[in-house]
């Protein structure tokens, strides 16, 4: 059975309640049980008739539901750095991370990565992430409590974050796909190519951003402090663009990820954290602390570094190398044949936030797409902003780089590597960029790439989904 738990009308999310909402207990991987309590408001209750402070506890769990794939024992951010190389997770009570998610078993190299480990647990937690987001939205439909721009702005918020489950799905899916029609829990649709997840994303934050374009100028419920600048639907459709740019750069629409970048916060001038972040409360009960805070010198049971080379292959006086510090310990932290020299800090606190997406990566996108349609003097100026406010790093001349796409792509791959370091990109971007090998670029190569070791373009479909298919063909 599945009950809505108590929320408080407050904008603190809390882990421990939404997982009671989402859960899945005794049932099968797709299928929901039928209501046997009493006591409890169920998941059918809301769906027919939900009550504003039911709505309200939708939406506090559907932003919550976003940490899940961080705050697990297979955080995303730590899985897909692995795969990316620009981290290696030395865990002493677990070598899958730095044996089988690195392509190797002992001496042996492994071709395919298990698809009931661990390590692809954040799958299940994602996908929580858009049933939440569609139980919003179909009980706010069926709700009598609330207006039709209400209902709007219920409505392209629950998109939006529908959109990000589909994503971040995708992202670990790659070729393997991703299924789009999930209207039925009990009868989802097919899986589908990356290509058309991709698109079906486009479309819902297209829809997401017409519908908050004609909603309520409030939201019917809190957002958490996180979303402090974005928690009305007009600004919020701001975050929604800046995905959407997202999308298109994956979609390999230049120009549409420019057009989407107008509507967006996206700046030169404002400052580079700008946008939406995930945030922790680890001394509030039921909370979480962020999972990916780490101290300099910690020797845990589970220790995040940097391969040496991330770190060797920065420019000079990078100040963005802030964030993978040497270790300075005079005991070397050895576990699996890999010495940890360098730090992973880009989180040093329990309640540091995570960025959904911010101003930084924004910039970063515009040159891209700016390089792909020849707006050389454009892609510069980006360039040179993230260069020079991020990096410390003195500015490139047109002449350095010349009217050449592919010296812009390599320098802003390069500039994406340090300022998104360990934020679940690099990996994405080597894959979209067809650049997964030793070599990626000029200057930049990726440890633990000789045998026995081997990189994956995409994680395993779980076993779940598989033998759902084999039971419902």
């Amino acid at each position: 059975m599945h009950t809505l738990p108590f929320l408080q009308l407050r904008p603190l999310l809390t882990v421990g309640a939404l997982v009671t909402m989402l859960s899945l207990n005794g049932c099968g991987f797709m299928e929901i049980e039928p209501v046997s309590d009493p006591n409890n408001a169920s998941i059918e209750s809301v769906l027919t008739n939900a009550s504003l402070p039911q709505l309200n506890a939708l939406a506090v769990g559907t932003e919550a539901s976003l940490r899940l794939g961080h705050a697990n024992n297979s955080s995303y951010n730590q899985v897909v750095g692995t795969l990316g190389r620009e981290v290696t997770v030395l865990a002493t009570t677990e070598s899958r991370w730095y044996a089988e998610l690195q392509g190797r078993r002992g001496t042996s190299s492994i071709d395919v990565l298990d698809d009931g480990a661990f390590y692809n647990e954040q799958y299940t937690d994602f996908a929580r992430v858009g049933r939440a987001a569609r139980v919003l939205r179909l009980s706010a439909e069926n709700s009598q409590v609330v207006s039709a721009p209400q209902k709007l702005a219920i409505s392209g918020f629950s998109r939006t974050y529908e959109a990000l489950s589909k994503l971040h799905l995708l992202n670990l899916q790659g070729e393997n796909g991703i299924r789009i029609n999930l209207d039925d829990i009990r009868r989802p649709g097919p899986f589908v190519s990356q290509a058309e997840g991709l698109t079906d994303i486009r479309k819902l934050l297209d829809q997401a951003d017409q519908d908050l374009s004609n909603a309520s100028e409030k939201f019917p419920f809190q957002l958490s402090g996180g979303f402090t600048g974005f928690d009305t639907p007009a600004t919020f459709r701001k975050f929604n663009r800046a995905l959407a740019a997202r999308v298109a750069l994956y979609q390999g629409d230049n120009a549409g990820a420019l057009a989407a970048l107008e509507a967006s916060f996206y700046s030169r001038t404002a400052s580079l954290t700008l946008g939406p972040k995930i945030t922790f409360s680890p001394t509030t009960a039921g909370d979480v602390g962020n999972p990916y805070a780490q101290q300099a010198n910690a020797r845990p049971s589970t220790l995040v570094t940097v391969p040496d080379n991330v770190v060797n292959e920065a420019e000079p006086n990078d100040r963005r190398l802030s964030k993978m510090p040497r270790r300075t310990d005079p005991q070397a932290f050895t576990v699996g044949g890999i010495t940890a020299n360098y730090d992973a800090l880009v989180y040093t606190s329990g309640t540091a936030p995570i960025d959904i997406i911010r101003n930084e990566e924004l910039i970063l996108i515009a040159a891209e797409a700016r390089a792909r349609t020849n707006n050389f003097a454009g892609a510069l100026e980006d360039i040179n902003v993230i260069r020079t406010q991020a990096g410390g790093l003195p500015a490139r001349t047109a002449a350095e780089l010349g009217d050449n796409e592919n010296s812009y792509i390599e320098e802003i791959l390069r500039q994406r590597r340090y300022s998104l370091f360990y934020e679940g990109h690099w990996w994405v971007d080597l894959r979209r960029l067809n650049r997964l090998n030793a070599a990626p670029a000029p200057g930049v190569t990726l440890a633990y790439t000789a045998p026995p070791f081997k990189l994956f373009n995409r994680m395993e479909r779980p076993f779940a989904e598989k033998q759902w298919d084999v039971a419902n063909p």
